[in-house]
């Protein structure tokens, strides 16, 4: 029932991959009557996915979701006890890590959109990730914005000594830039486009992304104490089942998506609405949980080298569950026989 109410590093994940799974009990795939989970969601992204696939309907145990702007609000829902799950990019489960949370990734999807890449203010000059070096670049500290910079200054043979970084909010970059008062931003859409059209005739432009520079991921972590009850632990892997046939629904459906998510919900317009559905993509995939785990270490070592989550040794595999490495849109869910019986 789906209800709406509120907001080395490759065999490091062989390894973990190939000897994790003994260790660990299984998880059922029937869920007690009555279970309850609480998703701390964005802007109903992930209730819009499940409810317009039809997936939401599926679900064997009472979802309801709130909404927070962002990746910390989020983990403070769950740290509360006010969720038991949370949609995340790539960097939050890291901050978690680091801030002994107690939270693990469920779920994974890697969409395949250049979904936030550099533009650059006015007549900056700017053409080049490598021209980045010694100019003013917006930066977010400890979200995925920040990774996509030092990604890209990597692939341009840069790192953030190289540049003077300037540390604000994400809906502060493209005022910014207008402004001058910074040289370049990693800008989300439909943040980009308008922010470009708004400077139009100048030599302000996008800069597409070094290969690699943006990971793409998008999680969902769950709290361990609700994974300690076999109950609620069921009922996050049957969430998570559904909300993996939910991405890919949306990848053959993304007219629904504009029309019924990006406009009549979210109210853009239909330019933007297009801008935004693109740049997600229309190849959302399950990435196999090595691959995710490898890049997630990557994210680390990145943001580690500059100056982000000191002190501590974060290994990437202390961010997952590992019960729920292989879980994908085929794997079997609570309702799927009840399902299969109605018909």
């Amino acid at each position: 029932m789906l209800k709406r109410s509120m907001a080395g590093v490759f065999g490091l994940a062989l390894a973990f991959a190939g000897s994790a799974h003994a260790e660990e009990p299984r998880i059922s795939v029937e869920v007690p009557a009555g279970v309850k989970l609480v998703l701390a969601d964005d802007a109903n992204n992930a209730a819009s996915l499940l409810k317009l696939s039809g997936e939401g309907d599926k679900l064997a145990s009472e979802v309801s979701f709130a909404n927070f702007s962002s990746g910390p609000l989020r983990l403070e829902a769950i740290r509360a006890g006010a969720a038991q799950v949370g949609a995340v990019g790539d960097v939050p489960p890291i901050l978690a890590q680091f801030s002994d949370a107690d939270v693990v990734i469920v779920g994974a999807v890697i969409t395949s959109g250049d979904s936030t890449i550099f533009a650059t203010a006015p007549d900056s000059g700017i053409k080049t990730h490598a021209d980045l070096k010694g100019r003013k670049v917006g930066i977010n500290v400890g979200t995925s914005q920040q990774a996509t910079v030092l990604r890209n200054l990597r692939a341009a043979g840069l790192s953030i000594a190289d540049i003077e970084p300037v540390n604000l909010g994400l809906a502060e970059f493209a005022d910014a830039l207008r402004a001058n008062q910074i040289d370049a931003a990693v800008l989300k859409q439909p943040d980009r486009a308008r922010y470009l059209a708004s400077v139009a005739g100048t030599d302000a432009k996008e800069i597409p992304d070094a290969p690699g520079a943006s990971s793409n991921l998008k999680f969902l972590y769950a709290s361990k104490t609700a994974l300690a009850d076999p109950a609620q632990a069921a009922a996050i892997r049957d969430l998570v089942v559904h909300w993996y046939r939910a991405h890919l629904w949306k990848n053959a459906n993304k007219d629904v998506w504009i029309a019924e998510y990006l406009r009549k919900d979210q109210r853009l317009g239909p330019d933007d609405a297009r801008i935004v559905a693109d740049s997600d993509g229309s190849a959302t995939r399950i990435p196999a949980w090595r691959e995710a785990l490898a890049t997630q270490q990557d994210t680390i070592d990145l943001l580690q080298a500059a100056g982000q989550f000191k002190g501590k040794e974060l290994r990437a595999e202390g961010e997952f569950d590992p019960r729920f490495d292989g879980l994908n849109d085929k794997s079997p869910a609570a309702n799927d026989e009840k399902a299969a019986n109605a018909q």
